[in-house]
């Protein structure tokens, strides 16, 4: 499906009323510059939706503005900002969505991958931006887990922006999720925690190293 056949398709399913700055190539040098041949079908969708909510809220897509830090695709992948808890297990890939429940999408060597932060796992996705936008919209209950949102918006209410719907603290990589435990958190702290525990779960799996004698 080609990029406009795709727009129209995603357009009502986009969550107006959040509208925000026009495009401002300052604040997604570097996020294109990482999409490689993907930077143009990528500049074009943002020229449309300059950071939106799609899907009741379940997928957000970060723009290319400055007002909301997570609104702005280059400050979202600050090296001093949540990255810094996920360590190496990001390095090389630069965020340009995430859903409702926090996994992050983004591009690296110019595909795309998602982190899915409750398991701290990286996995390649799409080749492409228009691919993965329309792997997004043909199986959102896939990639999205919109069966676990729909839950915790009949419990919870509307996701708000800037928000997750998250497990609690205590919560380890690879434990199950149980919706009805989820409540809305900020989406730095969410992410914040998820990789600090995953440091936590990667590190007890290195062998220390032998004792000399």
């Amino acid at each position: 499906m080609d990029l406009e056949k795709l727009l129209a398709w995603v357009d009502p399913t986009i969550v107006h009323g959040q509208s925000g700055p026009p495009f401002d190539a300052s604040e997604a040098r570097a996020t294109m510059l990482a999409a490689g041949r993907s930077a143009e079908d990528h500049t074009r969708f943002l020229h449309r939706w300059n950071g939106c909510y799609a899907l009741q809220g379940a997928l957000h897509l970060l723009g290319a503005r400055g007002d909301v830090p997570n609104q702005s695709l280059d400050a979202w992948n600050r090296a001093d900002g949540w990255r810094q808890s996920f360590g190496m297990l990001i390095d090389g890939v630069t965020f340009f969505a995430d859903s409702g429940l926090g996994d992050q999408f983004g591009y690296r060597d110019g595909k795309i991958v998602r982190l899915r932060t409750l398991e701290a796992r990286v996995e390649r996705m799409a080749s492409s931006f228009a691919e993965w936008l329309e792997l997004i919209f043909v199986e959102p209950t896939r990639y999205l887990s919109m069966d676990t949102f729909d839950a915790c918006v009949a419990r919870l209410g509307p996701l708000p922006p800037g928000g997750h719907f998250a497990p609690p603290p205590t919560h380890a990589p690879g434990d199950p999720v149980v919706a009805s435990e989820l409540e809305i958190m900020p989406c730095r702290d969410n992410l914040e925690l998820r990789g600090a525990a995953s440091m936590v779960v990667r590190g007890s799996r290195v062998s220390p190293a032998p004792t000399a004698r």
